[in-house]
């Protein structure tokens, strides 16, 4: 903002005040149209903010609800997998243990939350939105480290020879794997649970 000095000396008090005036409200316009055009940019960074947080929750929740609808069937094909292998160490042959089949690890975007942090547009949001926003995205990070660690772990139970061809001592070894892999499936299977519902409250808040 430019102040420029009187044209011509200020030669009584009447003039001064005038000047004084003049420029006051000069100011004033001024920073009203920059607090507008601020206001405006806000309000056009939250509205993007919002959108761009609804889409990524919205395919987070789907995908989280894809697998959270599996983990039943999961945990069964581990414990029959269990059973299988106590049965094959006490050298009984009559069970038999199906093909697991593919298993889906979630792996969830947080685009949206960084991007929302890097232009501190998260500082504009309310603070139910924010606070929402907050918990799930620090279960999903969770939720995305135990989903890697547990897809790890089941490639290499996948990647095991012909069950029935395992020595006693490579069955104890894939046991073993298997009651790990259950733990991290039946950690998964909560905190999946837990953020279905925080993206629910998530996408309430925002659309408020």
């Amino acid at each position: 903002m430019d102040i420029r000095k009187p044209k011509h000396p200020i030669r009584s008090v009447r003039e001064f005040l005038l000047e004084i005036f003049t420029v006051t409200c000069g100011i004033v316009i001024a920073l009203s149209l920059e607090g507008l055009l601020e206001s405006r940019r806000d309000a056009r960074l939250v509205r993007d903010t919002r959108q761009d947080f609804a889409a990524e929750l919205a395919e987070n929740l789907q995908k989280t609800q894809a697998v959270h609808d599996e983990a039943a069937a999961d945990e069964a094909w581990i414990h029959a997998a269990l059973a299988y292998g106590a049965a094959r160490l006490k050298h009984d042959t009559s069970k038999t243990l199906e093909d697991p089949g593919s298993r889906r690890f979630v792996a969830l975007r947080n685009s949206a939350w960084e991007t929302a942090q890097a232009t501190q547009a998260i500082r504009l949001l309310r603070f139910d939105e924010a606070r929402a926003l907050a918990a799930a995205y620090n279960d999903q990070a969770a939720l995305n480290e135990i989903s890697a660690r547990a897809r790890d772990q089941w490639l290499g139970i996948a990647a095991a020879d012909d069950v029935a061809d395992l020595s006693d001592a490579e069955v104890r070894a894939a046991m073993g794997q298997l009651h790990v892999s259950y733990a991290y499936t039946a950690s998964m299977a909560g905190l999946e649970a837990r953020l279905i519902e925080e993206y629910n409250v998530a996408q309430k808040a925002i659309k408020r």
